[in-house]
């Protein structure tokens, strides 16, 4: 199965125009593409450029050929379908632990080093985040913080691996996360892939 949690897609044509974008059911290696127009799709499917959106994979770009036809289903919504076979992978992109979205949250943060400080979760993905402080700190430190990424608060543990140059007197640190649970990870990789999703959809 090349798909494990896949909601939406994007079709191209060979030269990279967007066609139509689709919500995509899949069971096994049967998979559906819902959509309401199909009038860019012209009556060459056989070979198109389809980019899935997985919220376990990342993003999967592929060649695939469609057979459309009109929706008879009632209880689905859109008027035309397609059943899409994958013919092959181009790429997988923004893996999970390397697919990272822009927050800009202001949080409190705590170290056994230097207390309490306020600082901006600049960007997240489920490895770790870019942390923007006025608080100097050092590489290997640990800091905590609470957050709730979709229903849950979690306590977050990380540790800094670097220090990058300053933004506008502000230090720049990257961390990872560390001693995550299982619900925190999966928490956080379900906001990390649907920030994503409002940014692409």
């Amino acid at each position: 199965m090349i798909l494990k949690d896949c909601s939406t897609c994007m079709v191209y044509d060979t030269s990279g125009e967007l066609l139509v974008k689709a919500r995509v059911m899949s069971v096994e290696d049967r998979i559906t593409l819902h959509f309401e127009d199909d009038s860019k799709l012209g009556p060459d499917t056989e070979k198109l450029e389809v980019d899935f959106f997985d919220s376990q994979m990342g993003c999967i770009k592929t060649y695939s050929s469609l057979v459309v036809h009109k929706n008879t289903d009632p209880w689905v919504l859109e008027p035309w379908m397609a059943q899409c076979e994958i013919l092959e992978i181009r790429e997988t992109i923004q893996r999970q632990k390397d697919l990272r979205v822009k927050l800009g949250k202001d949080l409190e943060f705590t170290s056994a080093i230097h207390g309490h400080f306020i600082g901006t979760i600049h960007n997240i993905s489920v490895g770790g985040i870019m942390l923007y402080t006025e608080m100097p700190l050092d590489v290997d430190e640990e800091i905590e913080f609470h957050y709730c990424f979709l229903k849950k608060e979690y306590e977050i543990r990380a540790v800094i691996l670097r220090e990058q140059q300053m933004i506008k007197k502000r230090h720049v640190y990257g961390c990872q996360f560390i001693d995550l649970t299982k619900s925190a990870e999966r928490d956080i990789r379900q906001f990390v892939f649907k920030q994503q999703l409002k940014r692409i959809w």
